[in-house]
């Protein structure tokens, strides 16, 4: 839950930035998220939420771990 703009949880004075694994797994979490049903709204297609990951790089999600996911993405086949 921590953002790379310093927002988010758990709240810190101090401290180092979040690991990469770390970064990716949560902007995978998100993506993942983004693409299940859930009861109050329709998953989203899967380039509705990797334009949604690249928007939100450098805010939400880290940028290096969103171009990742969308390149990942956008290599699957049907994508």
């Amino acid at each position: 839950h921590l953002r790379p703009d310093g927002n988010g949880y758990p709240a810190r004075r101090f401290a180092p930035a979040p690991h990469w694994a770390s970064r990716l797994t949560g902007t995978c979490a998100a993506y993942v998220a983004l693409r299940a049903p859930r009861p109050y709204r329709a998953a989203w297609a899967p380039m509705r939420a990797v334009a949604h990951l690249e928007e939100s790089a450098g805010t939400l999600f880290d940028p290096d771990a969103a171009r990742a996911v969308a390149s990942l993405v956008r290599l699957a086949p049907g994508a």
